[in-house]
């Protein structure tokens, strides 16, 4: 047991080390990124404040996802003969001249791409399967954008091109081009400051609102003091559900209808999208919800056991006494044109 829990302290060292950011690019907790300032700014200011540690599951997937950036890196070098240049330990360091609002792009794509001119940004997102497949059809998301944006208004570049890649295949791949929108980076800005005057007075912090529109709240931990977000779960109670929920429902949804039926490894996965979509569903405080692939729904259940039919029969009052009874939750999903729901308690 003892060189179980030795093997376990080892591993989770092992991935703390490997999840440090290269030293040359600064301390995260001291300022805002170009990946954050699009993201919930309460959210980003409280994870730097009270930061929460990861666990060995979370680290493995954002490890995994790194080395698969990694590798898209050195592939788009190969395909442009070159022309890419600050990558890896050499990996440009932009910063705001004013604000603790940095940049860290993936790499400069030099002498341009696809007609356009000068020197422009790369940066690599990796996605599941089916996120990837909504992405290719709906466009990248907004924070994605908001990234870019920044990247290219801290660096001076003028375009950017973001490369997709589905994690389930490296040959699903898809590239999108980004023009440089003064007025977009100049909101920027404005939100990196509002995050800077919080990081240095934590007083700031109680009055930035949550931004439930822009931010996944099923899995932050700092819900329980934001407004935003008790609000949003007592409409959610009332049936009225965010339109960023109900699309993030919708992916998983579809996701869960393709995994289901897989076996070995992939089973994991089920599990962690269950247990995210039931996450969502408890937040948003709403028990049922329709989506356009499916329905979702927790659906509150009791049960009373005792484990001797015996002493029922013998001293009813003593069973009487010791009765206990649970309440538990299971998560029913009904995919769009079945017949059947699965059903999974927890």
């Amino acid at each position: 047991m003892n060189a179980t829990i030795v093997d376990q302290v080892g591993m989770q060292l092992a991935l703390q080390s490997r999840m440090e950011q290269n030293p040359r690019l600064g301390d995260r907790t001291h300022y805002i990124g170009a990946s954050e300032v699009g993201s919930c700014l309460r959210r980003v200011v409280s994870s730097k404040l009270y930061p929460e540690p990861f666990d060995q599951a979370s680290m493995g997937r954002m490890l995994a996802g790194r080395a698969m950036e990694n590798e898209v890196v050195q592939l788009v070098r190969l395909a442009l003969n070159g022309r890419l240049r600050n990558t890896g330990r050499v990996q440009l360091d932009l910063q705001h001249p004013a604000l603790p609002f940095r940049a860290h792009p993936d790499g400069r794509i030099i002498g341009g791409f696809d007609g356009l001119a000068g020197d422009g940004v790369l940066e690599v997102k990796t996605a599941s399967a089916t996120v990837f497949k909504r992405f290719q059809s709906d466009g990248l998301p907004q924070n994605y954008h908001a990234q870019v944006q920044a990247q290219m208004g801290l660096s001076g570049l003028l375009w950017a091109v973001v490369v997709l890649v589905s994690r389930e295949n490296l040959a699903e791949m898809a590239t999108s081009t980004i023009h440089f929108d003064p007025e977009h980076y100049a909101l920027l800005e404005r939100r990196a400051t509002l995050a800077a005057a919080a990081l240095q007075d934590i007083n700031f912090l109680n009055q930035l609102a949550g931004e439930p529109e822009i931010g996944f709240c099923h899995n932050c931990p700092y819900t329980a003091q934001c407004a935003a977000f008790q609000s949003r779960r007592d409409a959610g109670k009332r049936g009225e559900i965010p339109e960023v929920t109900r699309l993030q429902l919708e992916c998983q949804l579809e996701e869960l209808a393709e995994l289901e039926s897989s076996v070995g490894p992939m089973q994991d996965r089920v599990t962690e999208l269950r247990d995210q979509v039931k996450g969502a569903l408890f937040n948003s405080g709403a028990s049922k919800v329709l989506l356009e692939n499916g329905i979702v729904q927790l659906v509150e259940s009791s049960r009373t056991s005792f484990d001797s039919k015996g002493l029922q029969r013998e001293s009813p009052e003593v069973f009487t006494r010791f009765q206990k009874t649970s309440t538990f939750s299971t998560l029913r999903i009904t995919h769009k044109g079945d017949s059947q729901c699965r059903s999974m308690a927890s």
